[in-house]
C-alpha cells in the first residue's frame, strides 16, 4: 500500500512486520510498564490501611503482550486486587482518577 502526500511528495510503504516489531520492543514495553507503576503507586497511596487484613499493594499491574492481529500491542492493566481496594475503587473511582497522572 503506497500513500503520497499532495503537499510534500512523501510515500510511505505501510509495514506490518515492522509494526509489530516497534509495538513489542522492550523500549516500548518498559515505557508502558514505567507509566502503569507511577498510576499503581499512586492509587496505592490513597489507600488507609485499617489493620493487619488490608493488605498493600491493593492495586497491581499487569503487562502482557496482545494478539498479533493484524500487529499487535504490548498490553498493560491496572487492577484493583485486596478487598480493600477493590471497595476504594468502587465507591471513590480511584482508578479513574489517577488516568490523569499518567500522562
Amino acid at each position: 500500500m503506497y500513500v503520497t502526500g499532495t503537499v510534500t511528495g512523501i510515500r510511505f510503504k505501510k509495514n506490518d512486520a515492522g509494526f509489530r516489531e516497534l509495538r513489542y520492543r522492550d523500549e516500548t514495553r518498559s515505557i508502558l510498564e514505567a507509566v502503569a507503576h507511577t498510576m499503581a503507586d499512586s492509587a496505592n497511596s490513597t489507600l488507609q490501611t485499617n489493620g493487619p487484613r488490608d493488605v498493600k499493594p491493593g492495586y497491581m499491574i499487569f503487562s502482557q503482550p496482545g494478539e498479533a492481529k493484524p500487529y499487535g500491542r504490548w498490553r498493560v492493566s491496572i487492577t484493583a486486587v485486596s478487598r480493600h481496594a477493590i471497595r476504594h475503587n468502587a465507591v471513590h473511582n480511584t482508578l479513574v482518577r489517577v488516568l490523569n497522572g499518567g500522562r
